[in-house]
């Protein structure tokens, strides 16, 4: 709950009562570290800490720092189990490329989504963050490749994408 409404509150721009919600956030995970032996004992609110500070930090024009959570969510997500369905709801990555891009970092973006459509190969949610980050690199041709294969991959859907993360 303090994840899903701190990411929202970060979205419209109301970072104070975000940062308050992080701040539960951490209290919860920490104390859940605390009771079953480490950060990683429970991935979820893990996860969730630092997914909802690089939100934060991305609305607040901090790419850099958002890069900084993401990579650490990321890194807890790839310790987890492999189960089905996941325990995180979205993978990591799709965050970790956005900020990259907005960080100006279109090579790393690209090593990111290359990495999340290895292992979910025709997410469209990396397809196209695929497609931006080497259109930002200037290689128009593999990106008209990535926006075809995510047109397919997105053909059926009713909603529209403006990036790899809402």
């Amino acid at each position: 709950h303090r994840y899903a409404r701190g990411t929202a509150l970060a979205a419209l721009g109301r970072r104070d009562e975000a940062r308050a919600l992080l701040g539960q956030l951490r209290e919860a995970s920490q104390a859940a570290a605390l009771a079953d032996g480490g950060e990683t004992a429970n991935p979820v609110l893990s996860i969730a800490a630092y997914a909802l500070a690089g939100e934060i930090a991305l609305r607040a024009g901090e790419p850099a720092a958002a890069v900084e959570r993401f990579r650490r969510a990321v890194q807890i997500e790839d310790s987890m189990v492999y189960e089905e369905p996941p325990l995180w709801y979205y993978p990591m990555r799709h965050s970790l490329g956005r900020a990259l891009l907005e960080a100006g970092d279109p090579v790393g973006a690209e090593a990111a989504y290359r990495e999340d459509l290895a292992r979910f190969p025709k997410n469209g949610w990396s397809l196209l963050g695929l497609a931006r980050s080497l259109e930002a690199q200037g290689r128009t041709g593999e990106a008209d490749d990535a926006r075809a294969r995510f047109a397919a991959a997105w053909a059926s859907a009713d909603v529209g994408l403006e990036a790899s993360r809402f």
